[in-house]
């Protein structure tokens, strides 16, 4: 029992790529071809390389290296559309979660219902806010985070991983299915986190404060430490962090103010062993937790035609007790890296736990149906669900250098998943949240425990033809087996016991050629496939029609694409375009408040892409980023749902763009300073698709502004900030909070208020 969370064609689209390709290549390229060369040669990470100080004011674009095909190569050099977003650059802009730096990014959106609530979108593969299962994959280095189901918040569950932590964040769009398997339909997000150095002691130590406008305070404190325990072959390096983040939404009925502040703590060790420069071994513990006493009941009372706040700019009307939410999740890992020489040998054993608990008021939904029935004046009822995960995953990769004419990768990936979820119905008074005592139970519904096993084998090869032209072949073969038990009780969803087995047999395959015109302009083109896992259906109430199982969906994606370096590396331009096919859609359908999942209808996405970067003066870096996103139903979806043919999925904007600029400049004496400026912009979305007859409501779409300026001296910086300057009301996601999906109340989910900030940080 889950109740819903009251909350131009392919021919246009070539011409329009063929247009920016051709504009391109009438701006030719005058890097110093020899550095070039020898930097494409071999590659470093750009941590590595640019070893000039973090202040010292920028002249050309450092060489940033990234990971996103399983291995180290130049992010100009990987033929696919692949974002990288430097850690230095997330500290200076004090990112702290995905709203931050999303608009980074072409082509990723997000869906959030507040802190620890997330669904991540790129390139418009998404169902909406009720989507069953991430389409957007999450690794930590090389480890998957969250679960492959939709028994465990698969499709919310995000890492909050402190930004002194993470070397760079790096975004692979388009479906990732041959390398990364299931749930990588969209895309995947990749954490790369800076690991133990054994040559020398450092550490950081970070405090901070901040404000948000017409609400509370928050602090945040970091450290790190990173220790060589033998030198050039142990080290140590640990970083936590503890925040409070400030709440700005009141709540009306209980008169308390600011409610949905979060504590957020956590923390990270990694141990790196390096017995010989042909072997290593890492290490690693992430711990991270996330709490708030309001944080489940996300959103202000707003009018769903309108969008007017029902009570007041920034307010809520909960019931008295509900709201709790909490967050703990633990991932520990080890990987193993062995060169043999003729090839080498990676190894990533991990283990990730997560326990969840949330008690969300379900009032307004229940309360007119329930309280003449059980004839109570005030009944208050609230949906208490605490889940947990435990999931063992083992990959072996063996794979040839990159060098050779035909370079090779084998794999083998193994996953087993354990999830319980448990819902109950709580009644209570609304105004104390005191429990009131029932001769009956209203429901109660356990649902697992419930496993999930994948083996898959994956390999691919990269023929390079020549020294300008390489094609890249790959597959992979996966094998799923679910098992799902649900017990339940109450005249809310009747007495049922069962349990359901269902199995998959997916295939996906990648053709990747990409031809480089010169050592600074590269195209290519890529056709690859994705999927998502199918299983056995959480159970409802008999009558209602849930089928007994649900198939996975399926998408193929066509990629073209453009990169290029100019200006003697001072500016880069990045250019893609896709058409994406999807069939058989996991859909979340409704009956008498219940969800239940199936396969239905296709749906198209397609659009255009690009990213530019410009170093315009000694250390004055603009960059800008901009996406056109086309993504529609290609035929009717369910009949339990009014979506038609032609309609727009939910909360994907057409556009999306941001522009920034940073500079930096020494002021003598040992002082250098920073100024930045970055502007977003979120277009307009609709909401979910409606389980009745009606019109679907607009979310606006919304601009920001952030701020960001700051002093350095020696081992200390100084930092003040803005975000959301405007202090606009941009909207996330939107949702009915009563069982008539058309019916006020809505809760509106909107981005933070202004926030002000200082923070200062020592290095040693």
């Amino acid at each position: 029992m889950e109740l819903r969370n009251l909350q131009c064609e392919r021919r246009g689209l070539c011409v329009a790529v063929a247009v920016a390709l051709l504009g391109t290549f009438a701006a030719p390229a005058s890097a110093a071809p020899g550095a070039e060369v020898a930097t494409a040669a071999q590659p470093q990470d750009s941590s590595e390389t640019d070893t000039r100080p973090a202040t010292t004011p920028a002249t050309n674009l450092a060489t940033v290296v990234v990971t996103a095909n399983k291995r180290s190569e130049r992010l100009q050099d990987v033929p696919m559309a692949v974002s990288a977003l430097e850690g230095d650059q997330l500290r200076r802009e004090a990112a702290r979660n995905f709203a931050d730096y999303a608009a980074e990014v072409p082509g990723l959106n997000l869906i959030s219902a507040g802190a620890g609530q997330t669904q991540l979108i790129l390139r418009g593969i998404t169902s909406g806010a009720n989507t069953p299962n991430a389409t957007v994959g999450t690794y930590i280095d090389d480890v998957p985070y969250g679960s492959s189901t939709i028994y465990a918040a698969g499709s919310v569950l995000t890492p909050d991983i402190d930004p002194d932590d993470i070397l760079r964040i790096e975004v692979l769009r388009g479906p990732q299915g041959t390398l990364y398997g299931a749930n990588t339909l969209g895309g995947l997000l990749k954490f790369v986190t800076t690991p133990p150095d054994s040559t020398r002691f450092a550490g950081r130590l970070q405090v901070g404060g901040n404000r948000v406008s017409g609400g509370d305070s928050g602090f945040d404190t970091h450290g790190m430490v990173n220790l060589p325990l033998v030198q050039d072959k142990l080290a140590l390096r640990v970083n936590a962090y503890s925040r409070k983040d400030p709440g700005y939404i009141d709540d009306v009925a209980s008169g308390r103010q600011d409610v949905n502040d979060a504590d957020v703590r956590g923390g990270r060790a990694q141990l790196l062993w390096t017995p010989t420069d042909k072997v290593s071994l890492r290490l690693s513990a992430l711990a991270q937790n996330l709490s708030g006493d309001a944080l489940a009941n996300g959103g202000v009372d707003v009018d769903p035609v309108t969008l007017k706040p029902l009570y007041g700019d920034l307010t809520q009307s909960r019931a008295a007790g509900t709201g709790k939410l909490d967050v703990r999740y633990r991932l520990y890992d080890a990987s193993l890296d062995a060169d043999f020489g003729w090839a080498s040998l990676v190894s990533s054993t991990s283990y990730g736990k997560l326990d969840r608990a949330s008690n969300a008021d379900m009032t307004t939904a229940y309360g007119p149906i329930l309280n003449p029935m059980l004839g109570l004046a005030n009944g208050g009822y609230s949906m208490d669900n605490p889940m947990s995960l435990g999931k063992f995953t083992q990959e072996l990769r063996l794979q040839s250098a990159e060098d050779q004419t035909l370079a090779w990768r084998a794999g083998i990936f193994y996953t087993r998943e354990r999830t319980t979820n448990t819902q109950d119905v709580l009644v209570f008074d609304a105004s104390t949240g005191e429990p009131i005592a029932l001769p009956l139970v209203l429901g109660h519904v356990s649902i697992g425990p419930a496993s999930f096993t994948e083996w898959a084998a994956y390999g691919d090869v990269t023929w390079h033809v020549s020294p300008r032209f390489s094609l890249l072949l790959g597959a992979r073969y996966t094998r799923d087996r679910t098992t799902f038990t649900q017990t339940s009780t109450g005249i809310l969803v009747g007495d049922t016991d069962f349990t359901i087995r269902g199995s998959d047999n997916p295939t996906t395959f990648l053709v990747n050629p990409s031809f480089k015109i010169s050592d600074d302009l590269m195209v290519y083109a890529r056709v690859a496939s994705g999927f998502r896992p199918g299983g056995p259906n959480v159970g409802v109430p008999p009558g209602l029609g849930a089928p007994l199982t649900f198939g996975p969906d399926k998408l193929v994606s066509y990629e073209l694409g453009l990169k290029s370096s100019m200006l003697d590396r001072r500016m880069t331009l990045d250019v893609a375009g896709f058409y994406i096919d999807w069939s058989k859609i996991q859909l979340t359908s409704f009956a008498g408040g219940f969800s239940f999942l199936g396969n239905g209808g296709k749906a198209r996405s397609q659009g255009i892409e690009a990213s530019w970067q410009y170093v315009a003066a000694t250390g004055l870096v603009l960059s800008a980023n901009g996406s056109w996103t086309d993504a529609k139903l290609a035929a009717d979806a369910t009949p339990a749902l009014y979506a038609l043919d032609g309609d727009r999925l939910p909360y994907v904007p057409r556009w999306n763009a941001s522009l920034a600029a940073d500079y930096d400049f020494p002021l003598g004496g040992g002082w250098s300073g920073f100024v930045g400026a970055s502007y977003r912009y979120i277009g307009s979305r609709l909401n979910d698709f409606n389980t009745a007859p009606g019109p679907r409501f607009a979310v606006p779409g919304y601009h920001g502004v952030d701020l960001r300026a700051g002093l350095n001296v020696g081992r200390w910086t100084f930092k003040a900030y803005v975000k959301n300057l405007t202090d606009e009301r941009g909207i996330s996601s939107i949702g009915p909070e009563t069982i008539d999906p058309l019916a006020a109340p809505f809760g509106a989910i909107y981005v933070a208020p202004r926030t002000v900030g200082l923070s200062a940080s020592i290095e040693y």
